[in-house]
């Protein structure tokens, strides 16, 4: 023990003063004791000694065994008294009291020595066993304020100690929870304003470039009307990434509101196949529908519509001319799966693990439109719906994503 704190200066203290009160009471108590002893022992001399004044033939076993009278006490104490011996005389000057004093009080000093020794051995080896633990402890903390979050002190043992330990370490996870939320957070506003800024340079410097162009072919009106329709399609594509990626952060943060429903998946599905009829049919492109019309979602009709159109735009987009996309939903006991398949270019491997990450881009692929936005934004209001996305593929044969929601307590 290095160091003695105040509580434990007290408790030895407090000790101390219990073991010399203690002294002190054992003290008295003994010199009350001795001075019982001697009265009772001078009262029993006077006694014998009247006997014999009193009955001088008497033989020597009836002096200490005949039952003495007040005269025989009176005649003792008178005698013995002008010897100089009586009940207030020094003990020792009475061999057999100074003796008993003796006797007494090394019996019962050792028993209490010993007992005082057990005592104080026994809160001395708790305190250092509770100062181990509180030095242990103070070295995690230690450990924990500077940076290694992972430490945790030892309470497997009982006691209020360790139970206050416990709650340090409940606390200790919090923390690290939070902070490690914080670390995510900070992760995810330095990732997106990276995205963001990535995604901007090239649009604003096409439109840079056309304004300088329009600049310079002030006259000539067809390339000024050609390089704004240029422009116009810049700014457009500025617009969906930026509010692409607000609506991507606003459902990672947790801040929309989800106004969920009980929507019949039959009638939804209908509704976002129609915005890609026209692009289907001018591409000769064919979508079906497959599934029972009695089958219901609880969720929010506008958001699913987003999720669901960004994954049949995608199939859409990745599948060849006169390709066929199949869309089919199910119900069972435990979840409501949607499966959106496609037999066209199908998605390498390498690429299979990538595709839900903002503005991924396959080396492998033809598409020179897309932001790479569409999936990760379909991903999120999907997991934002207590569901999952997942997807298979094979090169040249197709892919198959299977949108899968469990059925959970309506919120």
């Amino acid at each position: 023990m290095k160091t003695m704190g105040k509580e434990i200066r007290r408790m030895l203290c407090c000790l101390l003063a219990i073991w010399l009160a203690a002294a002190a009471g054992f003290t008295v108590l003994l010199s009350y004791m001795t001075n019982d002893y001697q009265k009772t022992m001078v009262e029993h001399d006077y006694g014998t000694a009247g006997y014999l004044v009193n009955h001088p033939d008497t033989n020597v076993a009836a002096v200490f065994t005949k039952e003495k009278t007040d005269s025989d006490l009176e005649a003792g104490r008178r005698i013995l008294k002008e010897a100089g011996y009586h009940g207030n005389a020094d003990p020792r000057l009475i061999p057999a009291v100074y003796a008993y004093r003796k006797h007494t009080a090394a019996w019962f000093g050792g028993m209490f020595f010993c007992v005082f020794l057990a005592v104080f051995l026994t809160v001395w080896i708790y305190i250092r066993k509770q100062n181990k633990a509180i030095a242990k402890a103070d070295a995690v903390i230690t450990r924990f304020l500077s940076g290694d979050t992972g430490q945790r002190i030892d309470s497997e043992e009982t006691g209020d100690w360790y139970s206050l330990f416990h709650r340090i370490n409940e606390l200790a996870a919090i923390l690290s929870a939070q902070a490690e939320h914080e670390k995510q957070t900070r992760e995810f506003l330095q990732d997106m304003i990276s995205d963001v800024s990535h995604q901007l340079k090239t649009p604003l410097a096409a439109l840079k470039m056309y304004d300088e162009i329009m600049a310079q072919e002030g006259t000539d009106r067809e390339a000024i009307l050609a390089f704004s329709q240029k422009s116009l399609r810049e700014i457009r594509r500025v617009e969906d990434v930026v509010y692409t990626l607000l609506k991507i952060a606003r459902l990672d943060a947790g801040t929309v509101r989800m106004e969920k429903e009980e929507e019949n998946m039959e009638m939804l599905l209908k509704d976002v196949t129609e915005r890609f009829e026209t692009f289907a049919t001018q591409e000769a492109k064919e979508i079906v529908l497959s599934g029972s019309s009695d089958v219901f979602l609880y969720c929010d009709a506008l958001w699913m519509s987003e999720a669901l159109g960004n994954v049949v735009k995608n199939a859409l987009e990745h599948t060849g001319r006169g390709g066929k996309v199949v869309i089919s939903w199910e119900r069972t006991p435990l979840l409501t799966n949607i499966v959106v398949e496609d037999n066209g270019t199908g998605i390498h491997q390498e690429d299979i693990h990538n595709i839900f990450k903002r503005f991924y881009r396959s080396r492998f692929s033809q598409d020179t439109h897309g932001i790479g936005l569409g999936l990760p934004l379909a991903k999120s209001i999907v997991e934002a719906h207590q569901g999952t996305v997942s997807v298979t593929s094979r090169v040249g044969k197709g892919s198959r994503f299977i949108l899968s929601f469990f059925h959970l307590t309506k919120e």
